[in-house]
């Protein structure tokens, strides 16, 4: 148990995150230049849809592609219209910013849908190569929900 802990603790993932907490901590001035960022995000966005079309074109257009695919774009629309009710409810927020966050429940972020493939390899699971397809399909039924 000990040894999972360590391995979990000293992860590329959670380093980089105890170092973006320490600097915020300390006030530091630690920064990505703002070029730099983009030409990451940019870069990040190409492998990421040329990943996601080599794994779709390698595997063939079945059912499990096909019900993943629709099940992530249901799934996608869905979510913002129940964290919209759940918001209303529950919180003070007014109608257009209760939507804005109720969008964001139903949008898939790449950042942790990285980071868990990244977790899952380290543990030897794979998922199928077409998932990253599904994470791209997901974005705008989330968005066009929420709007």
């Amino acid at each position: 148990m000990l040894d999972l802990a360590i391995a979990n603790l000293s992860s590329r993932l959670i380093l980089f995150f105890v170092l973006g907490v320490f600097a915020a901590l300390v006030r530091s001035d630690l920064y990505i230049p703002e070029a730099a960022a983009k030409a990451l995000s940019i870069y990040l966005l190409f492998a990421i849809g040329f990943k996601g079309g080599v794994s779709v074109s390698d595997h063939e257009l079945d059912a499990t592609l096909l019900g993943a695919l629709l099940a992530g774009v249901a799934l996608s629309a869905t979510l913002p219209f129940l964290a919209f009710g759940f918001l209303r409810i529950m919180s003070r927020l007014d109608r257009v910013n209760a939507a804005a966050v109720a969008g964001h429940y139903g949008s898939i972020s790449i950042v942790t849908f990285v980071a868990a493939t990244l977790v899952l390899q380290d543990y030897g699971l794979s998922s199928e190569g077409f998932m990253v397809a599904v994470a791209a399909a997901m974005e705008a039924p989330s968005i066009f929900s929420a709007l």
